[in-house]
């Protein structure tokens, strides 16, 4: 059982559950307003000295609260929303919303918006990816879409460096969206420890990890199970890219323009966050029980990623299961088979077009290296592949040479039917 216990971790512009927002902008959580009030709490005195004289030491013109940093309350004790949440008005806003601060496509906010959704549901699900926001070089607007998809989330904590250990540690306390700032500068040149523990966050039923603790060493099992986002400047190492949803950001064209971030977005968002949490509770058992598979598109990592997006989508119906669809293949990229992947691949190809019941080592090498577009022409240092080298990537589907009798006398080769299984396995 986790610890529920409050623990107040420090961020700018931050909020702590005692005040909760009473919908201050009259159900517009995306309206930019700023409270113009002033009360004893904030400023002792309303009368401004000029600016030519100097204000005695005795005096207090600013309440200390105003100048110290804010808190943020874990977990964060929202109210469930009191009345009906339009859901699909409230995740058009949110599209909107990040719009306003960041450059991004329609397809990108939209996909951020159905993690956001899906990340209060995240139990629901067996498996939930990550979110990458990848950029080529810096000022391209990482931390700032990062920033605005924290302020809309469930208990969303914000850092720009973490150890392993204060991972599952706070993960085993607290049902945080852990937001990974600066990710390139830890995770780049491979802690294989954090990489592996990050990577262990991705399904549900694996996502624990074994540490000895105590004077006793006692084997104990910690839970990595969270929803995380990561910002980097360049990809970061492929085990957490397959297990991500990932945005490519671009800079900002002088054309181009956005709204500064405002100084209490976290507030403001309460009502968003308050809204997720009353609509996600009402939804969770029917979104558990009811997934939504999506297009198989030659990448199963992906289809894995996607499907809370996809289930979460469906749900709130309208436009939105397109809206999704559309993300989906936009940002879904199927990329290059592994070396052995090809090679089945391509002598699949080969056997295809020949109608042959057999072939020998010698021509399937020849076939393979006839080809200038492919690698086998130059696999071996700029020397075409070897008839041991195609032995070696093939006999991890327990496909091996034989010596057999054909026309020309005996020769080592391979049987057609040895590749069947392998073909229907691990090609599409």
């Amino acid at each position: 059982m986790k610890n529920h216990a409050a623990v107040k971790v420090s961020v700018v512009g931050g909020l702590t559950a005692e005040k909760q927002h009473q919908d201050p902008i009259q159900d517009q959580p995306l309206a930019n307003t700023k409270s113009k009030e002033k009360t004893t709490e904030n400023i002792t005195s309303e009368s401004a000295a000029p600016d030519d004289k100097v204000i005695p030491s005795s005096a207090t013109p600013v309440g200390a609260s105003v100048l110290s940093r804010k808190s943020r309350t874990f977990p964060e004790l929202l109210l469930p929303w009191s009345s009906p949440v339009d859901i699909d008005d409230l995740a058009n806003k949110m599209a909107i919303l990040i719009k306003r601060y960041c450059v991004v496509t329609d397809e990108e906010a939209d996909a951020a918006v159905l993690w956001i959704i899906s990340s209060y549901l995240i139990n629901g699900f067996n498996i939930f990816p990550k979110l990458s926001l990848i950029s080529p070089q810096k000022r391209c607007g990482k931390s700032t879409l990062m920033e605005v998809i924290s302020a809309m989330s469930r208990d969303g904590l914000f850092t720009s460096n973490v150890s392993a250990a204060s991972i599952y540690r706070i993960t085993e306390q607290y049902e945080l969206t852990l937001f990974l700032d600066e990710a390139d500068t830890f995770l780049k040149n491979g802690n294989p420890e954090l990489v592996g523990l990050i990577n262990s966050s991705h399904n549900k039923n694996s996502a624990n990890i074994l540490r000895c603790t105590g004077d006793d060493h006692t084997p104990r099992s910690f839970s990595t199970w969270m929803a995380m986002a990561l910002a980097s400047i360049g990809e970061l190492p492929p085990t957490i890219m397959d297990r991500s949803i990932v945005i490519n950001l671009r800079r900002m064209k002088a054309t181009e323009s956005v709204a500064r971030i405002p100084g209490n977005l976290l507030g403001d968002c309460q009502p968003i966050r308050r809204k997720l949490l009353s609509w996600c509770g009402a939804q969770f058992a029917y979104i558990e029980s009811n997934p939504v598979e999506p297009p198989r598109i030659g990448n199963d990592r992906a289809a894995d990623n996607w499907l809370p997006l996809f289930t979460v989508a469906g749900q709130i119906g309208k436009l939105w299961p397109f809206r999704c669809e559309t993300a989906y293949h936009a940002l879904t990229t199927v990329s290059e088979p592994e070396l052995p992947t090809q090679l089945l691949m391509d002598i699949r190809t080969i056997l295809g077009q020949h109608g042959m019941t057999q072939i020998t080592s010698e021509e399937l090498l020849r076939e393979l290296c006839n080809d200038s577009a492919k690698p086998w022409s130059t696999f071996n240092n700029g020397k075409p592949l070897t008839s041991n080298k195609m032995a070696v990537l093939l006999r991890p589907y327990n496909i091996k040479p034989k010596a057999m009798r054909f026309p020309s006398g005996s020769k080592r080769g391979y049987m057609t039917e040895q590749f069947t299984d392998a073909f229907e396995r691990y090609l599409p």
